[in-house]
């Protein structure tokens, strides 16, 4: 089937009447659709603490300017400066946690919307709700659009570039999607280091395709085509001004950046994710655990073949394209995982070994997966092919209303934890706004506490178990021990002795244990509310 011949079955209406049965199964996807971004909103209007990774990027946000966060981030974090900058900026104008996690929420939602215009290009059928629906209710990028990373941006920026791609192709090659490529791809690598590998997967169809059309016009004047050297006018001028700005962004950021990762401990992180070269003969068992691993979590997955079904339909979904003779569709949407296995031979970049540093590869997976799928179902007969379409969206629906469910639960267990942030508040609380802080010990222990304690805390604060250096007596102190799971020290023991080298005995109201709930490291902390006897 041509490119044309699949576009147009693409776009040939459905029935939609209400006692046909593709309308009901159209239902059961809108369904599966609806939950997910239910569980998308619930996720963000229940108002997380920070993780530890949040916390380092907000950190270098808040004692840095715009200049500075070009150089190498501390507190072993990466992140594009563009994404940054935006979260600079919000953090500046609103100060609250809700608005620095405002664009990642966006950013996954639009995301959503940009892949049903990819869809509407690539699958017909039940297809694409079948891809859309499995693109929404994915774990990873509803989670990840509630922090403050840029993984979100990341899948926005591919699934935009993508689409104007196709667009491109499918619709008359006309420029000006070439121009909306020009326009956006400088800016994008700016913004989602992961861009490039899109970027470069738009570049290498969009060269194909121009030396298609050339030699398919070998010997015609370009008078028999209006316009015909604005294609190639524009694909140049993509490729060397997307070139120049990456260009830049490498010597002004990513090359520190990398500089830093080894000192960080992110290169050594990353390792696992690159082919081990030093054994050839283990590079097909490595091949095979990355494809059927946690980087193929669409919509769930785990390492150990935990991802093998989505891996089976992404596989027939590549031969499905092959066969259509959809050539540079096929291409369009490879080509990025290609270049990503590249760059992780070259150790650039890791390969498939974290959902999140791979998520723009989500248009590709979801659409191959429901094109595998549809053909799967195509050869059973008509009422069992809708069965399974109607057990695929409810499998799908049950991953929704599941993620909401563990949401619920997560939260409440934060609650009752309780938690860092929640704890500070309410000892900012109960000192007042005449009392202090005494934190015994060094505050960068705790990403998450050197944060809260900056931002949830209106008192002053002091470290290292300083005393203030004011008359104590009849004054509310809340002094503060950290502790994480590396440096468990006697809390206790340390507010003993602070107690007894105080110039001015204390009373303990009111103390508190926190930690945090839902991540493996638990830091933790412990607070004494103290008053300073007369």
């Amino acid at each position: 089937m041509t490119i044309a011949a699949d576009v147009a079955e693409a776009n040939r209406p459905l029935q939609v009447a209400r006692g046909n049965s593709r309308y009901r199964i159209a239902d059961c996807f809108l369904l599966a659709l609806f939950a997910g971004l239910a569980w998308r909103a619930l996720r963000f209007a229940l108002h997380y603490e920070i993780t530890c990774d949040e916390a380092g990027i907000l950190r270098s946000v808040i004692e840095r300017g715009y200049g500075g966060l070009l150089q190498p981030l501390s507190y072993a974090n990466v992140s594009p400066p563009g994404f940054l900058w935006l979260t600079k900026a919000l953090d500046a104008a609103f100060r609250s946690e809700w608005a620095v996690r405002l664009a990642p929420f966006l950013a996954g939602l639009g995301a959503v919307g940009m892949f049903w215009l990819i869809c509407c290009e690539t699958l017909r059928g039940y297809a694409r709700r079948l891809a859309l629906a499995l693109f929404c209710v994915s774990n990873v990028p509803v989670t990840e659009g509630t922090r403050v990373k840029g993984y979100t941006l990341d899948l926005l920026i591919a699934a935009v570039l993508l689409w104007l791609m196709l667009r491109w192709l499918l619709h008359g090659r006309q420029a000006r999607y070439l121009i909306g490529l020009a326009v956006c791809s400088p800016i994008f690598v700016w913004c989602s280091y992961t861009s490039v590998f899109v970027i470069g997967a738009v570049s290498l169809v969009l060269f194909i395709a121009l030396v298609q059309k050339l030699m398919e016009k070998k010997g015609v004047s370009d008078e028999a085509e209006p316009g015909g050297w604005q294609n190639p006018a524009l694909g140049l001028a993509l490729m060397l001004v997307t070139g120049g700005s990456a260009l830049l962004l490498y010597q002004f950021n990513v090359r520190l950046a990398i500089q830093g990762s080894q000192t960080s401990g992110l290169s050594d992180f990353w390792k696992g994710g690159y082919p081990p070269l030093d054994h050839p003969l283990s590079i097909p068992a490595w091949l095979l655990a990355a494809q059927t691993g946690r980087g193929f979590s669409w919509p769930i997955g785990e390492n150990h073949f935990g991802s093998s079904l989505t891996a089976a339909l992404w596989l027939a979904g590549l031969g499905v394209y092959w066969r259509r003779g959809n050539r540079f569709i096929w291409a369009l949407l490879l080509a990025p995982q290609v270049l990503l296995l590249a760059a992780a031979f070259l150790h650039k970049y890791p390969y498939l070994q974290d959902p999140r540093l791979c998520l723009f590869l989500g248009p590709g997976i979801c659409v191959f997966v429901a094109a595998g799928g549809q053909y799967l179902l195509g050869a059973l007969s008509h009422e069992k092919r809708r069965l399974c379409y109607r057990f695929a969206a409810l499998a799908l629906l049950v991953c929704a209303l599941g993620g909401v469910t563990r949401e619920v639960v997560c939260r409440v267990r934060e609650v009752k934890g309780p938690g860092i942030r929640s704890t500070l508040i309410q000892a900012s609380q109960v000192v007042g706004a005449d009392g202090q802080f005494v934190v015994l010990n060094d505050e960068n222990i705790s990403d998450v506490f050197a944060y809260y304690i900056r931002r949830a805390v209106g008192q002053k604060v002091w470290y290292n178990g300083r005393v203030p250096a004011t008359d104590l007596q009849g004054k509310r102190l809340a002094l503060v021990m950290v502790a994480n799971k590396n440096t468990q020290a006697n809390m206790d023991s340390m507010f003993r002795q602070f107690q007894a080298q105080c110039p001015t005995p204390l009373s303990v109201n009111w103390t508190r244990t926190a930690r945090e709930v839902l991540l493996d490291n638990k830091d933790s902390i412990s607070v004494w509310v103290c008053d300073a006897q007369k």
